[in-house]
């Protein structure tokens, strides 16, 4: 049974995040998280520890992980890609990262649009 966290909507997009019950070195909520854009999944974890100055379910924590599920080639380092699939590759290039970049501008610099 997942304990749901957050479940964010916008622009077509789907996330849904839960406690996963397990914690990482400094004792934060390990999130799990699904991404899914217009019906289709697109990244799925339960790899994320947010900041202790935020609450799990904050907007500031979804603005975090979308930040990080937005990242294109140039954002970072070329070996952050090298788990993703040929899916996920194939929708950071379709556009759909740089939608997603939007929102979370607008999270972040906005307050919240949730």
């Amino acid at each position: 049974m997942r304990d749901t966290l957050r479940v964010f909507r916008e622009g077509g997009f789907t996330l849904l995040m839960w406690d996963t019950h397990k914690q990482d070195w400094r004792g934060q909520t390990r999130i799990g998280y699904k991404l899914w854009d217009t019906g289709r999944l697109i990244f799925t974890g339960e790899d994320l520890s947010g900041s202790p100055m935020n609450a799990d379910d904050s907007v500031e924590t979804v603005a975090n992980l979308l930040g990080f599920l937005s990242l294109k080639p140039g954002d970072t380092d070329a070996d952050y890609f090298d788990r993703y699939t040929p899916a996920q590759l194939e929708w950071v290039e379709s556009g759909r990262a740089d939608d997603l970049s939007m929102i979370v501008c607008q999270l972040e610099e906005c307050g919240g649009v949730a």
